[in-house]
């Protein structure tokens, strides 16, 4: 009895340890990235005419104010995929995709090489800035995407939570994992370049007691197992809606996050009532709707005193 006591105790500080490293792996980064023109200015479906024109931002979006969805504060890498995440289309070293966010959720500085760099016109009073995917060498500098319809996926994830090292192009790195980067501990947007394929967009509206409303958070896991988040009336959203757009055939999961003082009261899936949840989970193809329509409905309830 003695004996298994004292391996219990001996045990304890290892099994605190794995309790705390599983605790870190699972929290999620917040906020939100998403593809823009050099000057910030909001483009229609995430279609570009050339790779050359895309531009990463961070944070709040257009008509948002600077404290909605902004990332969390730090340095983080950034890079370019297929939408599948499978093949790397990024070709200069990760250490070369760095930017460092400030409190106020922005992008401020461009702590990399190689990559143009503008101001962002959403948010000039915060310093705020945007940064070309490509470098000063485009278009020979980042691959062509395999995908038909010319779909991308840009990725950022915080310094800290990289899996390789930085001074490589490339950090295979297992199942949850692309190129380093966590899917976990990541966000993502996808663009298109002279697309040809079908892809299509989300949008979610939410009403409280049957009105629209706004600020309220948006969860999107994607079919590589990434969790983005946007608010109402966000990143292209109007009256109490956020949209998500450039989105490939897949399985798709989309949540609203509850509020104290509120309660689940309806669920309808383009434009036909469903089981009342905060979450929906479907699968898009081409011929499905587009846009794919989510209205979260809830009432306000009374907190106990």
């Amino acid at each position: 009895m003695k004996r298994n006591l004292r391996i219990s105790i001996a045990l304890a500080p290892f099994a605190i340890l794995s309790l705390l490293s599983q605790a870190h792996a699972a929290a999620p980064v917040t906020g939100a990235i998403f593809t823009t023109t050099a000057n910030g200015s909001a483009v229609n479906a995430n279609q570009y005419a050339s790779k050359c024109d895309v531009y990463l931002d961070g944070g709040p979006g257009r008509h948002a104010p600077a404290s909605a969805a902004g990332l969390p504060a730090g340095e983080y890498f950034f890079q370019v995929t297929d939408p599948s995440g499978q093949t790397l289309l990024s070709t200069d070293v990760v250490n070369n995709r760095r930017f460092l966010v400030d409190a106020s959720g922005v992008i401020i500085n461009y702590t990399g090489f190689g990559h143009p760099t503008a101001f962002d016109q959403d948010h000039p009073e915060l310093g705020a800035i945007t940064i070309g995917l490509a470098s000063t060498t485009c278009p020979a500098d980042y691959l062509d995407t395999p995908n038909n319809g010319g779909v991308y996926k840009v990725w950022a994830t915080p310094v800290a939570d990289f899996v390789g090292n930085p001074a490589n192009v490339d950090n295979p790195c297992g199942n949850g994992c692309f190129h380093g980067f966590v899917a976990a501990k990541s966000k993502t947007d996808n663009f298109k370049v002279k697309p040809t394929i079908t892809t299509f967009c989300l949008t979610v509206t939410k009403l409280v007691d049957m009105v629209p409303a706004s600020g309220w958070e948006i969860r999107l896991t994607d079919p590589s197992g990434v969790t983005n988040s946007r608010l109402t009336n966000d990143i292209n959203g109007t009256n109490g809606t956020v949209t998500f757009c450039g989105l490939v055939a897949g399985a798709y999961t989309v949540t609203e996050v509850m509020k104290a003082g509120f309660e689940v009261a309806g669920l309808m899936v383009n434009g036909a009532t469903v089981r009342a949840d905060i979450i929906y989970s479907f699968t898009w193809k081409p011929g499905t709707q587009d846009p794919f329509l989510v209205v979260f409905q809830n009432v306000s309830v009374s907190l106990p005193m």
